[in-house]
Order: structure tokens, then C-alpha cells, then sequence
């Protein structure tokens, strides 16, 4: 069963795991790095404003969840915060960790965007490469990681979305029943003024 995960828990493990692979140098993160990893402008959609509080809050359900550890050495002034992705995915694929990370970051993508966007985070031979491990998650038995939407108008390519926050997609409702077909005009209008013919005849042989 997977872990589900509230939006701002997806950002911020997202977040975690983005800052671990391009900033190593700055990896585990205080609190307040990791505030402004979360509510960073480029590479988020949609981009959020969290305050201290829900920061705090999506921390300590992350721990509680082992998804993320807080560690403060003996000489820190703060505690760092460090990600267990593996945890989440049951993997330390580093691929699937980078996929994951701009699937939390960035809501649903084309392979190519995917591609695009993990570069700095692992390495795919192609945009083949990574459908095929969106496909292999989709098709995991009893619980898919990745859902693929349907397409859009215009759009070459489907999207694909992390499946850990956020409903599923509704199925699609099903038509509703045909409208009875409206009763045909002319027809009515015959009926009608058949009605008529036979009254004037019924008039017409009643004796004066």
C-alpha cells in the first residue's frame, strides 16, 4: 500500500531528495534552507508560499512516517533534515529517485519534460527510457506509483503523475442515457387533425 503524502509533504520530500543530488555541498538542510527550497520559484509547479508553521508541520508527520530524519551533531547551532526516499519507493534506484523527485516537484509531465528536467538529477539513456520505467510503474500489481493521463488536445505526447498525494483521476462518467427522441412534429400535426376531421363528421351526421 502506498504512503500517501499531503501536498506540502510531497513538496518538501521532493525538495529534500532535488537539494541532496544538485547541492551536495549544502545537504542534510536546516530548517530554514529547506523553507526556501520548498517556496522556490523555478522548478515548482505550483509554486507555494509556506509559512514556518506548515513547514514545521509536514516535517513532523515526514519523521513520524521515517521519510525524513532529523540529525543535529554535537557542535551544530540547528538540526538538519535529510530524506528517506528509498522508503517511500522501496528503491534506491537513483532513477526512479530522480523521477519521483520532479513527479513530487512538478505534477504531471510528458517523458520528454521527465527527461529534460532529471538531468541533473541521474541519467537516461533517452525519452524511451524513462516511458518505460513510467509504464513499469504504472503497471505494478496492486499499487501503481505513476498514473498516465489521458491526452490532451493539441498534445503529442500523454502526461504522467506520481500517484503518493492527490486522488487518483475520476474515471471517466459515463454518457448519459439518450434523451427520449422528441415526438415528430408533422406526425402529431396528422394525428391531430385527423382528431378534427372525425368531430366535424360526428357533427355533420348528428340529426337537426
Amino acid at each position: 500500500m502506498l504512503i500517501e503524502l499531503s501536498p506540502v509533504e510531497a513538496r518538501l520530500l521532493g525538495s529534500l531528495a532535488e537539494k541532496s543530488l544538485t547541492t551536495r555541498e549544502q545537504y542534510p538542510l536546516t530548517f530554514n534552507a529547506l523553507l526556501n527550497a520548498c517556496n522556490q520559484k523555478t522548478s515548482r509547479e505550483p509554486v507555494m508560499n509556506l509559512d514556518t508553521d506548515a513547514l514545521g508541520g509536514a516535517v513532523q508527520t515526514l519523521i513520524e512516517k521515517g521519510l525524513v530524519e532529523r540529525l543535529q551533531a554535537p557542535g551544530d547551532r540547528v538540526p538538519k533534515f535529510r530524506h528517506n526516499m528509498d522508503r517511500l519507493l522501496n528503491s534506491a534506484d537513483p532513477k526512479l529517485i530522480g523521477v519521483m523527485t520532479v513527479l513530487l516537484l512538478r505534477g504531471p509531465q510528458t517523458p520528454g519534460e521527465i527527461k529534460g528536467r532529471t538531468d541533473r538529477l541521474c541519467e537516461f539513456s533517452g525519452t524511451a527510457e524513462v516511458e518505460g520505467l513510467l509504464q513499469a510503474l504504472c503497471a505494478r500489481p496492486g499499487d501503481p506509483m505513476v498514473v498516465r493521463l489521458p491526452r490532451q488536445a493539441g498534445q503529442k505526447e500523454a502526461r504522467y503523475r506520481q500517484l503518493f498525494s492527490g486522488a487518483a483521476p475520476a474515471a471517466p462518467a459515463e454518457a448519459p442515457a439518450a434523451a427520449p427522441a422528441a415526438p415528430d412534429r408533422l406526425a402529431l400535426l396528422e394525428k391531430r387533425v385527423e382528431e378534427l376531421e372525425a368531430g366535424v363528421k360526428a357533427l355533420r351526421a348528428r340529426p337537426y
